[in-house]
């Protein structure tokens, strides 16, 4: 079985290609923060984050992202 791997340069490129970031990160310490937000961000692509005790310091809900609870709003915020 063949891993298949992106080179490193062709990361960003693959997230600029994107028309949203969905990231499902959830802490299980509620103390980690998700780096793939930072890399979308990176991108300049839009942010959709499930919410947790800290995820407040990196995505602004209505500032450089949005923060969703549930698959409802999830659903709605992609709409």
């Amino acid at each position: 079985m063949t891993a298949i791997w992106l080179e490193a340069d062709d990361y960003p490129v693959l997230l600029s290609l994107c028309d949203v970031g969905v990231c499902l990160h959830y802490s299980s310490s509620g103390l980690d923060l998700p780096m793939k937000v930072v890399d979308m961000f990176g991108a300049g692509i839009p942010v959709l984050a499930v919410d947790y005790r800290t995820l407040g310091e990196l995505v602004k809900n209505d500032e450089n992202g949005l923060i969703f609870k549930d698959q409802v709003q999830l659903a709605d915020q992609l709409i």
